[in-house]
């Protein structure tokens, strides 16, 4: 079973203090290839001949809630520390070379590159066992977590399966309990497991037979026609809110509603969230109805920095990267350079929880933190985790105490290195999402690839993509990506918007390959056009794909069509 997305947070205490100063970000338009333009907050550095509207990707490690993920550092040994904030942290003991010939630290073997003088399956080319407790999360083997040991009662169970919290089975959806469905029984095979964790299609993908948790089966695994190759959309596309090219600030249902196109996505059981980044505003949309409310920022789309018990009267500057556990809405508020909360009980209440507004990549808590480019987010296991483009570092904020700490990267130094903590580089950090199985996704868009961050190691490491700007499928780092920016996760895979080659990508958790679902893309080239058009597959057309949420009730990817001003769904 495989783990959907940005929900949960998890377990790492790792904290490095930074401090650096910068000159505030500037507003960047993107063109499309219509000439309408959207802007936004972006402070780092895009490729040739290219301005960014970009995401905030928020990034932090958070309390032992027994989820761990994909990649861990080769070479670890699990010794808890007692941190702060009472984490129990995953530190390094020694760092082993995978692939070296050499069999070092904690490594199950060693036969050199790709271990390719052994017999299939005998050795894991990252050079660890498999199994429970490994701090990898074996999705083939049917593990939902692996917290890197084999206790019961921390969260993640002594067989690597999610404990279920005491709410499940109650038919709300409880995400600051870990919950990721909850359809009111415990039955199992019915898509949401006696656990409220979900129950992943894809096992008998490509039979030919729709089976019981599949959508679709049209008897191959391709992706980019009317099935997807885990059998879970059939990558057809409809327009959800907006009219297309219309830029406005509206309420209204579907068609007849307005947003700018630019902003951030979040969903929970019923409702998608839209940070509508040019309105300054926040929007509350019924996935059933398609009805779109304003609740919280100005109607008017007046910018501005204000805290208030009723939403309406808030104001935002920069809105980017939204995440929520199913009673907080956590919202990237890039140019005030604060995290904020909207409660989402009416008359959802806006707070400041991090940030004094000033310049700057200092940990500590609340108001003594600051920011400089904060940006993509992700909720995980209590914790909401986030990145900061220009300082090229990942965050966790901790609602219970406000602390703000620094988990991976060190501040303003660049670069595409694997590692743990402050040994670990990005390019530019934007975007975020997790698996809900302790591990967390990064789009480093002009790394032009997707990185991995393990919560119980604190491993970074590369998923996919060649560090170089391209488009080709392919498995890992054989796969050429080229600005990834929003990324969901449906438990089985990474869905990401390439945004400047228009199309929608899906990359399989358990292999690493990535595919295309939506969209015609440019091979690469760094002039494409963008266009608008429903359909399935590469029939369709999207214009500046900017951020995406996942939504496994109604089984659909929402998509937010910068430069269309629209959102999309895909089924």
């Amino acid at each position: 079973m495989h783990r959907p997305h940005s929900l949960n947070s998890a377990a790492l205490g790792l904290s490095s203090l930074v401090f650096a100063c910068a000159l505030p970000p500037a507003a960047d338009t993107e063109t499309a290839s219509d000439g309408s333009t959207a802007t936004t907050t972006d402070t780092t550095t895009d490729g040739p001949g290219e301005t960014t509207v970009e995401d905030t990707t928020p990034t932090t490690t958070g309390t032992d809630t027994g989820v761990t993920t994909l990649d861990p550092p080769t070479g670890t040994t699990t010794t808890t520390s007692s941190t702060t904030d009472d984490t129990s942290t995953t530190m390094p003991a020694c760092l082993a070379e995978c692939g070296d010939g050499v069999v070092e630290c904690d490594e199950a073997c060693d036969a050199g590159p790709d271990n390719s003088d052994l017999e299939p399956g005998a050795c894991r080319t990252d050079c660890t066992a498999a199994g429970c407790g490994d701090s990898v999360v074996d999705y083939p083997d049917g593990e939902q977590c692996d917290d890197g040991n084999t206790s019961d009662g921390d969260g993640c169970s002594a067989a690597c399966q999610v404990e279920a919290g005491a709410a499940c089975g109650d038919g709300l959806l409880d995400l600051d309990q870990g919950e990721e469905c909850d359809e009111g029984d415990l039955d199992p095979d019915d898509g949401c497991g006696p656990n409220c964790q979900l129950e992943p299609s894809g096992a008998t993908c490509g039979d030919g037979q729709t089976d019981a948790l599949e959508v679709c089966d049209d008897g191959n695994l391709d992706n980019g026609d009317a099935c997807n190759p885990t059998c879970n959309l059939k990558n057809t596309t409809s327009l959800f809110v907006g009219a297309q090219g219309q830029l406005g600030l509206k309420d209204g249902v579907g068609g007849d509603a307005r947003i700018s196109g630019t902003g951030g996505l979040a969903v929970d059981l019923t409702h998608l969230y839209l940070a509508d980044a040019q309105n300054n505003c926040i929007r509350r949309i019924d996935i059933a109805t398609a009805e779109v409310e304003t609740i919280a920022g100005s109607n008017a789309g007046m910018s501005g920095f204000v805290d208030a018990p009723d939403g309406q009267d808030a104001r935002f500057a920069g809105l980017d990267a939204i995440a929520t556990d199913g009673q907080t809405l956590w919202v990237s508020d890039g140019m005030n350079k604060r995290l904020r909360a909207v409660s989402l009980t009416p008359p959802y209440a806006v707070t400041t929880v991090a940030g004094s507004g000033m310049t700057g990549v200092a940990d500590g808590i609340g108001e003594a933190a600051t920011f400089d480019d904060n940006r993509g987010l992700t909720y995980y296991a209590g914790h909401v985790y986030m990145v900061d483009a220009s300082a090229a570092v990942l965050r966790r904020f901790d609602p219970a105490t406000q602390e703000v700490v620094t988990l991976a990267g060190l501040a303003y130094e660049n670069g595409g290195d694997d590692g743990i903590g402050d040994a670990a580089r990005f390019v530019s950090p934007r975007y975020l999402t997790s698996d809900n199985s302790g591990m967390l996704y990064v789009a480093d868009t002009n790394g032009f690839a997707l990185r991995s961050f393990n919560t119980v190691t604190g491993h970074v490491g590369t998923f996919a993509g060649t560090g170089e700007a391209g488009y080709v499928d392919g498995v890992g780092t054989e796969a050429a990506i080229h600005r990834p920016r929003g990324l969901a996760s449906d438990g089985a895979s990474l869905y990401f918007g390439e945004f400047a080659q228009h199309t929608v990508r899906q990359a399989i958790l358990a292999t690493r390959e990535v595919s295309t679902n939506v969209g015609q893309h440019c091979n690469g080239d760094m002039v494409c056009p963008g266009g608008y058009g429903e359909g399935f597959g590469i029939e369709a057309r999207f214009n500046g794909p900017f951020a995406l949420a996942y939504h496994w009730p109604s089984r659909s990817l929402f998509v937010l069509d910068s430069a269309n001003r629209l959102i999309r769904r895909v089924e």
